[in-house]
């Protein structure tokens, strides 16, 4: 996780306020029964700023290669909650792919 910090957040103009734990909970999905909703749950985290424009960060370490991060960006009642998946190839992280997106 510090690796990834280290390579993808290194930007001062939008500090990180929140850092944490995140899992994945199922849902059933009524369009698609075969395919179910994915929510976000937060675990543990640790505030780091107190700023009106939020921008968190959570983990989920799948295996020894692969993390999900959810960052959740915006004010309180509008901004951009997002998940990718990032696999570690030669000590360094490569997206994958956006397994959520929803903007609030």
């Amino acid at each position: 996780m510090q690796s990834w910090l280290k390579q993808f957040k290194p930007n001062p103009k939008n500090p990180l306020t929140t850092i944490g734990l995140f899992h994945w909970e199922f849902r059933p999905n009524r369009r698609m029964p075969e395919k179910p909703r994915r929510i976000p749950k937060i675990g543990e985290c640790l505030e780091l700023e107190d700023l009106s424009f939020k921008h968190s960060v959570y983990f989920f370490q799948v295996d020894s290669k692969t993390l999900h991060i959810y960052e959740s960006s915006g004010i309180s009642l509008g901004g951009l909650n997002i998940a990718h998946k990032y696999i570690l190839q030669n000590n360094e992280f490569v997206q994958t792919k956006v397994l959520m997106k929803m903007i609030r």
